[in-house]
């Protein structure tokens, strides 16, 4: 340490100067040689010293004969280069060296790579102790195919179908059109029992619609005509169904979906609302009609008490469907 000791007698009260010196390892230390003296110093970590290796020593006077030497950092003449390019692979006893030419111009070469490289490879360097090691190849990344974004929803459509009925009528009493005002082409719809005789009522509506086919159903609207004067004078219940003819059988329709039971008071003209927060005279039907009516199916009526209801021909808005939906 004395020639710490003189080198802090030139120098001033306090403050720090900076030296430049080498590494010195004596087997079991390492020193900071300034000149010919060894000096005792502190390390920047990660300094990574090597024998002889070129070094930058602060030594600061602390004061009462106290001082301090810190080696900040190694040096070099001019920077390292960050990138390169490999040029060759070259077996060199036990290890394999890779020679390439840095961002500098000039030429190395080096034992130590991580993963496995050709001729012409951009590479990414690391040094350590003036010992250059190849980490990458630049641009690796851009090889692995990134993941689609994922999909943008597809826009929600929404719609409103409506179905006028093609036909309306009664089956009973020896087929369609035989009982009543349904006769000669009249079209009334009734149901129940009267004279011994058991009718049943339905609204036809044409061919399947493909253009629904797909769509989310999410609300069906049936269009009640007025009663006929026929029957009970008070209010009855009526039962409906979903059937599955797009016009007139030779017999009766089939019924696939129902009865769903909907009240019609005394006096009915299709004037009363007969679902809340719907327009007057239409019921709100459940969801499990439509498959049957996009399909091509129908409205029927059945069942007690006997009661009667206007055809489509003398009263437009007779079985009407509205649909809405979504795409």
């Amino acid at each position: 340490m004395a020639g710490l000791k003189h080198t802090m007698a030139a120098m001033g009260g306090d403050g720090t100067r900076r030296y430049f010196g080498t590494a010195y390892w004596d087997g079991s230390k390492w020193w900071a040689r300034l000149g010919d003296n060894l000096l005792d110093a502190r390390w920047m970590d990660p300094v990574q010293p090597v024998q002889n290796g070129k070094i930058v020593v602060d030594i600061s006077n602390e004061g009462k004969g106290q001082s301090s030497a810190l080696v900040v950092g190694t040096y070099t003449s001019q920077p390292r280069p960050a990138t390169g390019t490999a040029q060759s692979v070259i077996p060199a006893g036990v290890s394999t060296q890779i020679v390439f030419t840095g961002d500098d111009g000039l030429s190395y070469a080096t034992d130590r790579f991580v993963g496995t490289y050709s001729p012409g490879d951009p590479v990414s360097l690391s040094w350590a102790s003036g010992v250059p090691t190849i980490v990458g190849k630049i641009g690796a990344a851009a090889a692995v195919p990134e993941a689609a974004p994922p999909p943008k929803p597809a826009p929600v459509k929404s719609g409103e179908t409506r179905l006028t009925p093609t036909a309306s009528d009664t089956y009973g009493a020896g087929g369609w059109g035989k009982w009543f005002s349904s006769q000669r082409g009249g079209q009334d719809v009734f149901t129940g029992t009267s004279a011994g005789q058991t009718l049943t009522g339905a609204w036809f509506y044409g061919a399947p619609r493909p253009a629904l086919a797909g769509k989310t159903i999410t609300k069906i609207l049936f269009r009640v005509p007025p009663r006929l004067g026929v029957g009970a004078s008070g209010a009855v219940t009526i039962h409906l169904y979903a059937h599955t003819s797009s016009a007139r059988p030779g017999g009766d329709v089939s019924r696939t979906v129902g009865p769903f039971d909907v009240t019609i008071p005394a006096g009915y003209n299709a004037n009363t609302v007969l679902t809340p927060g719907e327009a007057p005279g239409y019921v709100s039907l459940p969801l499990t009609f439509a498959p049957a009516l996009v399909a091509g199916g129908g409205i029927s009526i059945a069942g007690e008490p006997y009661a009667g209801f206007k055809s489509r021909l003398t009263d437009p808005e007779s079985g009407k469907i509205i649909m809405d939906w979504l795409a």
